[in-house]
């Protein structure tokens, strides 16, 4: 794929990742408010959940889905892969409700799902699915280099849901219902779109509905491969539900659906900052894919090394949001969240190490290397329990723990991930001939220098603004004037920083001199 086209398909998809982030920092300003933490909670617990069943009971085949059509789709019909995962998927979800209907029957729903009502697991099932549908689409067009036209279809999705939901909250009927259900229909809305489009690009064709009629070599050799490349990530999926089924289920065993509800608005806003990596991992994927198959392994270190930058933008957003918890609190929670500013300060640096996770784990996944990648997500999940259980056990317990609630998540989270990731780094390093140590003592300088400009800017920008607002210190206007001050500040000292220290960033004095976004892509 030329430069030029991968260029384009990132800044298309960064710019509608950017536009939904933005709509949904809107949406976030009404809808905890509107919901409660309860209701809140209950919404995050059950669709997490869902999403977690759903993955592991289609044995991780839509990713090996994508793989395929990223690497064949340029030179081969798809039809047979796209109609083969389409039913597969559907048999699954077939399963997952049958298996739900069962837990209602015999009421052990309250005990997979703690206070959560069955009519709730039905919605939290249909928006499962709809959503699962909707990511197929869009691995088939970024397999195949269509992203821009799908990304045009998500920007409408993104401004009916805000729309939509901002209708209910201001008719009064906002409640957990109507929040799922305006959900699934700007949902489904899309998946139909995404269908449509795709079918007119020739990206599929009505023939892959119509699996049967395929030659049953085809329909072969593609499991063949599915199967073959999905299999180590279905143990690591297989083994690793317990242990991330357990995470949440304890949670809201332990703490709640408030607490559940804490958790869920820190992981929300902290996702903010996964938004340029949400960008670019789909492609990433694909260049690395493609480069792979070439054997072009220079183009692999190139790209590679292009990791530093979005790690360095997941920081800024990271560690700013943490340092201004207590603010983003004030402005979309209020009260009733208040005992979500440590999990929000906590979690919002979740996303540092998500982010490298998620762009070097597409180096792994790529090059075929699922099995080594199912053996460190096995290894580092094992090892996650007894940290879940100390830090979230009551000290009334058998064993007891630290009973932090959703705190104790957050931070069981964060050093999970860090230790993770950087297993995964040890090893692309490695395959690449590269130095690990560089790439450690990258991260171990560059996040610390942000965090300390975050926080040092924002206690600059909360003195500033009690002087001013001394009396409406829980006064939305007045939060909202010192966050966006203290951004602007944050900005402008980073700026100064980048162009002192290039390399913080991972430039060049070169790329920064004449800066320009094909440069970052050059390979």
């Amino acid at each position: 794929m030329s430069e030029h086209s991968l260029k384009s398909r990132f800044k298309f998809k960064l710019f509608s990742n950017i536009t939904g982030v933005l709509l949904g920092l809107i949406t976030m300003a009404f809808i905890p408010r509107a919901l409660g933490p309860e209701n809140f909670g209950k919404f995050e617990f059950i669709t997490n959940n869902f999403k977690l069943i759903l993955d592991t009971v289609t044995l991780q085949v839509p990713v090996a889905f994508f793989n395929w059509v990223s690497r064949k789709g340029h030179k081969e019909e798809t039809d047979v892969a796209s109609g083969v995962t389409l039913y597969f998927s559907v048999i699954a979800a077939v399963v997952f409700a049958l298996f739900i209907a069962t837990t209602v029957l015999t009421g052990t729903h309250s005990l997979l799902w703690p206070g959560v009502d069955a009519p709730y697991l039905w919605e939290a099932f249909l928006f499962t699915v709809i959503v699962f549908l909707y990511q197929l689409l869009v691995f088939l067009a970024d397999g195949m280099s269509l992203t821009v036209g799908l990304e045009r279809i998500r920007l409408l999705q993104n401004v009916l849901k805000a729309a939509i939901l901002l209708g209910l909250v201001l008719v009064g009927v906002m409640n957990l219902h109507s929040y799922f259900l305006g959900q699934i229909a700007v949902m489904a809305l899309s998946v139909l779109l995404s269908a449509f489009w795709l079918r007119k690009q020739n990206a599929c064709d009505g023939r892959a509905l119509a699996v049967w009629t395929f030659n049953r070599s085809d329909i072969r050799d593609y499991w063949s491969f599915a199967w073959h490349y999905a299999k180590p990530l279905t143990i690591l999926m297989a083994g690793g539900f317990l242990f991330l089924y357990f995470d949440r289920w304890f949670l809201q065993l332990i703490g709640g659906s408030v607490q559940q509800g804490y958790f869920g608005i820190s992981d929300r806003l902290g996702a903010i900052a996964f938004v340029f990596t949400n960008a670019m991992t789909p492609l990433l994927t694909r260049e690395f894919a493609f480069a792979h198959e070439e054997k072009n392994t220079e183009r692999l270190v190139r790209l590679f090394d292009r990791i530093k930058l979005f790690l360095f933008i997941a920081a800024v957003i990271s560690c700013f949001l943490s340092a201004e918890s207590e603010t983003i609190i004030k402005l979309i929670g209020g009260d009733k969240f208040r005992g979500a500013a440590m999990p929000i300060a906590i979690m919002a640096l979740y996303p540092i190490h998500q982010t490298f996770g998620q762009l070097s784990g597409a180096l792994l996944m790529a090059t075929g290397q699922t099995r080594l990648y199912s053996r460190i997500g096995l290894f580092m999940l094992i090892g996650s329990v007894p940290i879940t259980y100390f830090l979230l056990a009551p000290s009334n317990f058998a064993v007891p723990g630290l009973a932090m609630g959703a705190s104790g998540l957050a931070l069981k989270m964060l050093l999970v991930q860090f230790f993770a990731t950087n297993m995964q780094l040890f090893c692309n390093t490695r395959y690449l001939g590269i130095s690990y140590a560089k790439w450690l003592a990258y991260q171990l300088s560059m996040i610390p220098a942000v965090y300390l400009t975050a926080k040092a800017t924002s206690l600059i920008s909360e003195a500033v603004a009690s002087s001013f607002f001394a009396d409406r210190a829980d006064d939305i206007f007045a939060n909202g004037v010192a966050f966006v001050g203290s951004g602007l500040v944050y900005c402008t000292a980073l700026l100064g920083i980048i162009f002192l220290v290039p390399r913080i960033a991972g430039l060049s004095r070169h790329e920064i001199s004449a800066f320009k976004l094909s440069a970052l892509f050059k390979a």
